[in-house]
């Protein structure tokens, strides 16, 4: 009788163990497959899915294309961290000059294009492809995502940087153009203004982002 009852607590433990074992794999295989929100946001990006819209930027993008008010020579000046002294602007235009003391002058036209969201997202596609067929930091082309995490800035030709949201139809662009005194390389200051422009755009977005 002893042995009978022996037996037949070892079946009803290795049962239960066999059941936890079960479950505990269960537990870590779905642990494994569920996706963080980083991961989703990451692999939503890659796949070329649509972004999460932190704020609403109907009032930046829905304008005129000779309307550039969304930036001024006070925002232009401190979003690249210079003094308002050294930003000009053109009476009745969309034209900006920082003159440097050492006599280097990078002019920054900014206009607004009626792209449609059809071309956007497929400019959008293109400067992803882009980065990957010539490296991220092509001067031929390159995209980043913007401080707001919601907004592709496409550099082209290393002359524009554009400001492509996905649920606009319109692109603000960012045009930058260089005068290099006789003792300096216009290649650094090329680099620099397009560093500006970008940072130019980040500040654009940001001062217009607004509540969804």
């Amino acid at each position: 009788m002893k042995i009978i009852l022996s037996t037949l607590f070892c079946i009803v433990l290795f049962s239960c163990n066999n059941a936890e074992d079960k479950k505990s794999d269960a537990s870590t295989s779905s642990s494994e497959k569920t996706p963080t929100a980083s991961s989703l946001k990451k692999e939503t990006d890659t796949k070329g899915g649509a972004l999460t819209q932190n704020g609403n930027y109907t009032s930046l993008f829905e304008r005129k294309k000779d309307n550039c008010d969304f930036i001024t020579a006070e925002g232009l000046a401190k979003s690249i961290d210079v003094p308002l002294s050294s930003i000009k602007k053109d009476e009745n235009s969309c034209n900006y000059y920082f003159l440097e003391a050492n006599g280097n002058k990078t002019r920054f036209y900014f206009t607004v294009e009626s792209w449609g969201n059809k071309t956007i997202l497929k400019e959008i596609a293109t400067a992803k492809e882009n980065a990957e067929a010539f490296g991220e930091d092509s001067k031929l082309s390159q995209y980043r995502m913007s401080e707001t995490d919601d907004t592709y800035l496409s550099m082209h030709q290393n002359r524009m940087i554009r400001i492509l949201n996905e649920n606009s139809q319109n692109v603000i662009i960012i045009f930058y153009f260089i005068t290099t005194s006789p003792t300096q390389k216009n290649i650094a200051q090329k680099d620099m203004a397009r560093k500006h422009s970008y940072a130019i755009a980040n500040y654009i977005l940001t001062t217009h982002k607004q509540a969804l």
